[in-house]
Parts: C-alpha cells; sequence; structure tokens
C-alpha cells in the first residue's frame, strides 16, 4: 500500500497534547493565545486567530474578504465540500473549474478560460485551489 501521508510526532509532542488534554481547557485556554501569537511570529503576521477546523478556516476567509451574495468563488470539482460551502456559508456562488486529468487539480487552462469572459470575469471574488495529495501543479504553471 502507498501511504497517504507520514507524520512526524516527537515525544516532545505527544508530552504537549497529553498536556492539553490533562489541563482544565479542552477549548479555548491559554494554549490557544500562545499558538496564535507564535503564528503571528512565524509569518510575520500582525493578527491570527485559531478555528475549530479547516472548513471554519475557509468560512473565515470568506467573511474577512468581504465576500458575499452577488459574488463568485471558483474552485475544484475534485475537494472536500467545504471548498464550495464556504462560499454558500457568505451568500456567494461556487462555481467549478474543471481539472487536468493529469495533475488532477485547476486545470489552469480553463480557469484562464473562464476569467477571459468579460461577463464572469467581474463576479469572481476569489478563487480556492484545491491540492490533490500533494503541492499544488497549479502554482508552478501560474509562476511559469
Amino acid at each position: 500500500m502507498i501511504p497517504y501521508g507520514r507524520q512526524s510526532i516527537t515525544r516532545k509532542d505527544v508530552q504537549a497534547v497529553t498536556s492539553a488534554l490533562t489541563s482544565d481547557w479542552l477549548t479555548q485556554g491559554p494554549l490557544v493565545g500562545e499558538f496564535e501569537n507564535a503564528m503571528c511570529r512565524y509569518t510575520g503576521a500582525r493578527f491570527c486567530i485559531a478555528v475549530s477546523s479547516g472548513t471554519a478556516a475557509l468560512h473565515v476567509a470568506m467573511l474577512s474578504l468581504g465576500i458575499g451574495p452577488g459574488d463568485t468563488v471558483l474552485t475544484s470539482p475534485i475537494t472536500f465540500s467545504a471548498s464550495a460551502n464556504c462560499a454558500c456559508y457568505v451568500g456567494a456562488r461556487p462555481r467549478f473549474v474543471d481539472i487536468d486529468p493529469k495533475t488532477y487539480h485547476m486545470s489552469p487552462e480553463l480557469l484562464e478560460e473562464y476569467l477571459e469572459s468579460s461577463s464572469r470575469r467581474k463576479k469572481v471574488r476569489a478563487i480556492v485551489p484545491v491540492h490533490f495529495m500533494g503541492p499544488s501543479q497549479m502554482w508552478r504553471r501560474i509562476q511559469e
């Protein structure tokens, strides 16, 4: 069997999880603030917010961008439902750009074709790219 992924978990990681689980805080609490501050330092961002899931993160991203009714969000048809649902949560319309059958990622050519249609371009407020089992090939193609 080919593994989907491999994790690297150290004893220090296990001790940190055990410490959190045996504390008085299973949700919220001081570790969340420490994590958010560490992420700000690591990324150089002014603000950071921890959320409960990737689905929640996509929802918050839509809200932070002011995406709403009348807007279009493009994503891949090969994805978890959250990639499209995040648009629905804020009243926007998800639209799917088909994949490249060689990479299983959103086709850069079809994305370009969609965006070149002037009647559609105005309404596209976000693109939620999805990588399928590895790094995004689309980003590399866009960079070329």
